[in-house]
């Protein structure tokens, strides 16, 4: 079996993918996946979304419609970065750790202010362990040695 982590197929076969590169990946992945989702389902109910904020806090509409969209951006922004460094990380981008790791530590802190504040979902649950997940991965020594260091701008 080679010692430089390629498949039998030669030198020109593509690298085998560390286990916490592939746990990275599919965790970020998985985070993207929900978060967008929840953006376009938030998105396509959005009206409803507002009457039920507005109603539930007794608030006026223009506030209602504030804090809705005050919870869709995040979800979408985040949502797309996680999706982005989901694909370019296993081809070697090394920008694309850097953004997920950024992502999902976020992601991290959001979460646990989110539990502390006594707002404890399974959705936050699972959205809290597939972001260490995440962390962890980007985090872990094979990932560090497997992906190449970002070039300097001079």
């Amino acid at each position: 079996m080679p010692t430089d982590q390629t498949p039998a197929g030669g030198p020109a076969a593509r690298p085998v993918l560390p286990p916490s590169v592939r746990v990275a990946a599919i965790a970020m992945g998985v985070v993207a996946a929900l978060l967008l989702t929840n953006g376009a389902l938030l998105w396509s109910g959005f009206d409803d979304a507002v009457d039920r904020v507005a109603e539930a806090a007794e608030v006026g509409r223009d506030a209602a419609r504030q804090f809705v969209l005050s919870s869709l951006i995040p979800n979408v922004v985040l949502g797309l970065v996680l999706a982005l460094s989901a694909w370019f990380f296993p081809r070697r981008q090394p920008w694309a750790r850097w953004t997920g790791l950024a992502a999902s530590g976020l992601l991290v802190v959001l979460t646990l202010f989110q539990l502390v504040a006594g707002d404890i979902t399974i959705a936050s649950l699972l959205l809290l362990a597939l972001s260490i997940a995440a962390v962890a991965g980007l985090l872990a020594r094979g990932t560090r040695e497997w992906v190449p260091p970002l070039r300097s701008a001079g």
